[in-house]
């Protein structure tokens, strides 16, 4: 980890896994930048549970129509508010 050395508290010990990953799946990995953004009607954040949510809902689509679902959707909750930090979303299918 990064800041393992800033610290000083280095943590050599890393376990591999190994998961199946068969044709047709999809995994994603997201920085906290989403679901920390601030909006909505009550100005909370988006939180974990509601970007789940839309990745369930939009799964089965292309990667380029999630990419544009995605975006749209963080836009509007995020409205008119500062984006609060950076942002990653990764999606993966195996073809």
């Amino acid at each position: 980890p990064i800041t393992s050395n800033i610290t000083n508290q280095a943590k050599n010990v890393y376990n591999n896994h190994i998961l199946p990953f068969a044709k047709g799946d999809v995994f994603y990995m997201f920085s906290d930048g989403i679901i920390d953004q601030f909006g909505g009607k009550e100005d909370k954040k988006f939180l974990s549970k509601r970007l789940k949510q839309l990745l369930i809902d939009i799964n089965m689509l292309s990667m380029n129509e999630q990419r544009r679902i995605i975006t749209n959707t963080f836009n509007s909750w995020k409205g008119i508010n500062e984006q609060v930090d950076d942002i990653l979303v990764v999606g993966v299918r195996n073809t």
